[in-house]
């Protein structure tokens, strides 16, 4: 009885773990692989399998770009890169809706060790890619109810990241823009925006804002999450503005 209770105990310890560990890879601050990266090493753990990967799906053009990996042969792997996958398994893929294991088939995939476990990752009801892990040290680890529904907290978690991940590529490409933009805004005086900003800082502040926002709804978040990127924004002057140098407003 001992001996069940440590265990149990132990099984508790390391799901909680994972746990913490998913929390961190949403609110820690990271760019989208840096994300991904910390979800595929997850899976390794929550399945015990020596590899898994994140692969992005391309509707349009019908294929498969890699999003980090772990145990993979990276020369056919690469991240970033489309992953050129037979037409037999690009068929089960593209079909495939719920989790599922696929057994070894004629993949054509070097490295790849069957049976794999596939998880398709869903936003907004619309399927933008797979999770999947290979290479599982014990068998029925796969097969572990606990394992298993860890394994399904993995696919919204890492949609969160991924989608997280685009509107911060949109955001900072549309601030990458706009400065170019606000040469074009004028102020009060009849002078181009930028050439003032260092006399008038609060008006280019507003414009940012306000594309910040809406650059956020587009992305897809709503009024709450806005609200939340408000007040860290908040925060952050709490603990950071003594430290911050002073704009003349004249």
């Amino acid at each position: 009885m001992a001996n069940d209770s440590s265990s149990s105990e132990d099984e508790l310890n390391r799901n909680l773990g994972i746990l913490e560990e998913l929390s961190e890879a949403l609110t820690e601050p990271s760019n989208l692989e840096e994300g991904l990266r910390r979800i595929v090493k997850l899976t390794c753990r929550v399945l015990d399998s020596t590899q898994a990967a994140v692969l992005l799906m391309d509707e349009e053009k019908q294929r498969f770009i890699v999003h980090a990996t772990v145990g993979l042969d990276p020369a056919i792997f690469r991240e970033g890169s489309p992953l050129i996958v037979p037409d037999r398994l690009q068929s089960i893929l593209f079909r495939l809706q719920n989790i599922h294991q696929i057994n070894w088939i004629d993949s054509g995939l070097e490295g790849i060790q069957f049976p794999i476990i596939v998880m398709p990752l869903y936003f907004k009801g619309h399927r933008i890619g797979h999770l999947f892990a290979g290479g599982a040290n014990d068998p029925s680890a796969a097969r572990d109810p606990v394992r298993r529904r860890l394994f399904s907290l993995l696919g919204p978690f890492a949609s969160l990241i991924i989608e997280n991940g685009k509107a911060m590529d949109l955001i900072n490409q549309r601030l990458a823009l706009r400065p170019a933009e606000l040469e074009d805004e004028e102020v009060g005086d009849g002078n181009q925006l930028m050439i003032n900003s260092i006399r008038n800082p609060a008006k280019v502040v507003r414009i940012l804002a306000e594309s910040f926002y809406r650059e956020l709804t587009k992305a897809g978040f709503n009024a709450g999450h806005v609200t939340i990127a408000a007040a860290h924004l908040l925060d952050c002057i709490v603990r950071k503005g003594a430290n911050l140098p002073t704009t003349d407003l004249n």
